[in-house]
């Protein structure tokens, strides 16, 4: 498990901080809650100092995190009731584009066809060596395609349908050539033209063209709610800015369906001809539109008191003409949540409602709460990718600790350039051992040998 922290020291902007790496005994509900607070224990953060200080808890969606009857968050809110729990916003993303994929059954087959034109490059070099020869023939680019709608993160899904968009004419050429290659078996030659009858299907054009501009839109939104700074506000923003993004794609097509249609009135995209296919189900574009909205809204709303308390902060939910006392009872009750003065922070609302402009000194310690609850556990999926760079095949040795310390330096650590290695130099040359200094004795051999020595 990798716990990072949130903070804000001496009231600058919060950053995230790698705190550690913690081998969990078991993985019960109980044991998480233990570790991780015995990681906070180890690390100085006291029971008392946590029950003032500590303001949100987010983890992704497994029900031992966040189970409602004995999960890690319900146990810790149980301990810490003014704790805030939240769900990362990108693995809620995950499930949303799951759901709509499951409801629109068209989506699964081109899901399928794509994964077959991962594993035909994947898992053999010559395939993807032929391909290269196919893009220098057409004149085409090719980038990697990779696995799309599956366990991975949106961003990884709309790269590899770039990747197919990008890589179409030397695909089709590819799938053209193998066909016609007689070194290859009946079946391998029968596989490549059904492939490429797939790819010159203006159906299946139309229907990479819709994925490419959904998958795009959330996609962005996906890389922004990663970012450092966004808040659960700004997320909300982009999560509607996106949702009508969206749904104007049913009335006025994207840019990529949009070339995909002209291409398919053309009767050809680039050197790639095109025709109808009976036997293929296109997307219903509409219909998954308005299946990933459903499920954008359904999976990534925002209930709840406090987010409704928050709210306030943000000038654009303000009415036209708000009066003095707006918002007071919301900041009441968020200073009260995070141990704040709520004097001082009703009066720094005031000055924010007379003068949106700026940001009132007296209400920036609510800000500074409300830049802390992180959005997205981003940093902890970043830190497992890191994890595994560091524990190699030939690192496989490295204790935990170890592993922990060298992920808090590449996360954490200072640059190269302001590393100073002149006390390291002076301690080495000082009690170092060197090679020749053998940590055993060598035993003398015992004389009953000695017959033994004259015979060699």
């Amino acid at each position: 498990m990798i716990v990072n922290l949130k903070a804000s020291v001496d009231g600058a902007t919060p950053e995230f901080l790698f705190l550690e790496l913690v081998e969990l005994e078991s993985q019960r509900a109980k044991d998480i809650e233990e570790a991780l607070l015995n990681c906070l224990d180890t690390a100085g953060f006291t029971e008392e100092w946590l029950q003032k200080n500590w303001v949100s808890f987010v983890s992704d969606g497994a029900s031992v995190m966040l189970g409602k009857n004995s999960g890690v968050a319900t146990r810790l809110t149980a301990r810490y009731p003014n704790l805030f729990t939240w769900h990362c916003m990108n693995h809620r993303l995950e499930l949303a584009v799951s759901d709509a994929v499951d409801e629109v059954q068209a989506v699964n087959h081109f899901k399928v066809f794509l994964e077959k034109i991962h594993n035909l490059y994947s898992q053999s070099n010559k395939n993807s060596r032929e391909l290269l020869e196919a893009a220098q023939e057409v004149g085409s680019q090719v980038l990697k395609i990779g696995r799309v709608l599956s366990t991975r993160w949106v961003a990884s899904s709309f790269r590899s349908v770039k990747a197919v968009w990008t890589s179409y004419e030397a695909l089709n050429r590819h799938f053209e050539n193998a066909a016609g290659d007689q070194t290859r078996s009946s079946k391998e030659r029968q596989t490549y033209r059904g492939l490429a009858r797939r790819m010159q299907s203006k159906e299946f054009l139309c229907d990479l063209g819709l994925m490419f501009d959904a998958l795009s839109e959330l996609a962005n939104l996906s890389q922004q709610l990663q970012a450092h700074s966004v808040t659960l506000l700004r997320a909300d923003h982009l999560l509607k800015r996106t949702i009508r993004v969206l749904a104007s794609f049913k009335d006025t097509q994207g840019e990529k369906l949009e070339e995909a249609l002209t291409a398919q009135a053309l009767g050809h995209l680039g050197s790639v001809p095109l025709e109808s296919n009976a036997k293929l189900t296109p997307i219903n574009a509409k219909q998954f539109l308005q299946s990933l909205i459903n499920n954008l809204e359904k999976r990534l709303s925002f209930d709840g008191e406090m987010l409704h308390d928050l709210s306030v902060l943000d000038t654009g939910n303000w009415p036209s003409t708000p009066g003095i006392r707006h918002g007071e009872a919301q900041v009441k009750r968020l200073c009260r949540r995070f141990n704040l003065g709520e004097e001082q922070a009703v009066n720094g609302m005031r000055d924010f409602l007379e003068h949106p402009d700026s940001e009132p000194e007296s209400l920036k310690p609510l800000i500074q709460c409300m830049k802390t609850i992180p959005c997205s556990t981003a940093e902890c999926e970043r830190g497992f990718s890191l994890m595994n760079n560091i524990c190699t095949d030939k690192r496989s040795t490295l204790l935990l600790s170890n592993v922990s310390n060298l992920m808090m330096i590449s996360i954490n650590g200072p640059p190269v350039t302001l590393f100073e290695p002149r006390k390291y130099v002076t301690t080495w040359l000082r009690s170092h051992r060197s090679a020749t200094q053998a940590k055993r004795q060598c035993t003398p051999q015992m004389p009953e040998y000695k017959h033994i020595w004259k015979a060699l």
